[in-house]
């Protein structure tokens, strides 16, 4: 029950590295559209829904939703494996849900003054996120009442940097200033954990949910299903029926912990003869086929795109045909997800992740769960030659919150801050990335490279936030 899923965090990690990178490309170097959200392209960057198709970047969200659900079979299981009551549990989980939306409504407000590069702005932006870091951090090895008493501290101290915020430079606060992410993440916390709660030793009831909320979904269901349980508008940012939708991907992402928690309670392997020839050749096409899928919904070859799913799925059977470890459970889930959502892709008038479709919502799944096997035949290669795979991009994917704030908090203003001292900084760097796509996306490695280093200090340090 203890052991670590390493490929988990590496996916997690590897999600936000593609996170970062994406928020740091500007917006001015000539990138082509594909380096961006598929339905807020470039010149205009203006959201146009009628654009079909995905690219990488509409990847990170339904990649990191599945990591999220493939936790929680871990972290709530830990927890009943230890006695914990299934109240006590319970209560974490609303408690989680609260902390998340709090979180997300203290970025959304912090962030009013992202574009303000002037030194009072900048210094207060750091201090916010020194004060999330001390109300949010898990002190170990001492009383309890010293980790409660230094968070609140932190709180007191975020308190009070959010009113230098309002009254010194003039923000107006509300709860519609929210971090959209984040709220998304809250509710599929609260949702997904009693989903997992109630269906953990049941797999056909969590299958009829996640046919019901598929289909659902398919007939819009927030405005004909769910119009009854409408929530107040005063509250509506800390629960909203929209973001349930994604309980798709949270479902599939859980129903994958379950496999992988079960191979570790039996002590089995994760993947069998990971440096066989047939494996290495299985493991190749589970992971090819996200560059694959990528380019046929992009240019929009659907029967390509069917035809490259089938027939990988048809060797991959072939070449594992006797290999009954987890990964190829899980890549096989992944090849029927996939399948259905290039279906859907017609029926749905194409795959869009604004506004969020059926058909993107099964492919993302379906990709999530081909990359997490070739992650677990990586995994089980690295530990055969007592080696550990993609250690940076694991410690990343172990501190998810710092890595997701610390760019928009430290990273930027202090750069920020150098450029504004130094006389024509700021046109410098923007005439410098201007028309130069390398020179941007070189730039967007940098910032994320950046990322990942202040985010292995902490999580070299053992120091996590609660999340």
């Amino acid at each position: 029950m203890n052991k670590r899923i390493l490929s988990i965090d590496v996916l997690r990690g590897l999600t936000i590295f593609m996170m970062v990178l994406s928020g740091s490309l500007v917006w001015n170097a000539g990138l082509p559209a594909f380096m961006f959200h598929c339905q807020v392209g470039p010149p205009t960057f203006v959201f146009n829904p009628d654009i079909k198709g995905i690219t990488w970047v509409d990847l990170v969200f339904p990649f990191f939703i599945f990591s999220m659900g493939a936790s929680m079979p871990f972290s709530l299981g830990r927890k009943l494996a230890k006695g914990t009551s299934l109240g006590q549990v319970s209560l974490g989980i609303v408690k989680r849900w609260l902390t998340l939306a709090a979180f997300g409504l203290v970025l959304g407000n912090a962030g009013l003054i992202a574009s303000k590069v002037a030194l009072p702005q900048i210094a207060t932006r750091i201090a916010i996120w020194l004060a999330m870091f001390v109300s949010l951090v898990r002190v170990k090895d001492s009383p309890k009442f010293k980790g409660w008493a230094v968070n609140l501290v932190g709180l007191v101290l975020l308190v009070v940097m959010l009113l230098v915020e309002k009254f010194a430079f003039g923000v107006e606060f509300g709860f519609g200033h929210n971090n959209i992410i984040i709220m998304v993440l809250s509710t599929l916390a609260l949702l997904g954990g009693f989903i997992w709660l109630l269906t953990r030793n049941r797999m056909i009831l969590r299958l009829v949910l996640l046919i019901a909320v598929c289909a659902l979904k398919e007939v819009d269901w927030q405005w004909h299903c769910l119009g009854m349980f409408d929530i107040p508008g005063s509250i509506n940012w800390l629960f909203n029926w929209r973001y349930a939708q994604y309980l798709v991907i949270t479902i599939v992402g859980m129903s994958v912990g379950d496999l992988l928690m079960k191979a570790t309670d039996d002590n089995a392997a994760l993947c069998a003869e990971a440096g066989n020839w047939k494996t290495i050749v299985a493991a190749s096409l589970c992971a090819l086929l996200t560059p694959a899928m990528l380019w046929a919904f992009y240019t929009r070859h659907i029967w390509a795109a069917l035809d490259i799913t089938a027939i990988s799925a048809i060797v991959f059977l072939f070449l594992t045909r006797g290999d009954r470890t987890v990964w190829t459970t899980i890549a096989r889930m992944g090849f029927a997800l996939l399948a259905l959502g290039i279906v859907f892709d017609p029926i749905d008038g194409g795959i869009t992740k604004d506004y969020c479709n059926l058909s993107y919502m099964l492919s993302t799944s379906g990709l999530a769960c081909l990359l997490t096997a070739f992650l677990l035949w990586g995994e089980a290669l690295a530990q055969k030659h007592g080696k550990q795979m993609c250690r940076a991009l694991a410690m990343t994917g172990q501190n998810p919150m710092i890595a997701y704030t610390i760019s928009g908090f430290i990273i930027l203003p202090i750069i920020n801050l150098i450029l504004s001292i130094i006389p024509g900084g700021t046109d410098w760097l923007n005439n410098l990335t201007a028309g130069r796509p390398l020179v941007g996306l070189l730039y967007g490695i940098f910032l994320t490279c950046l990322m990942m280093l202040g985010t292995n200090f902490f999580t070299k340090k053992k120091l996590f936030w609660r999340s």
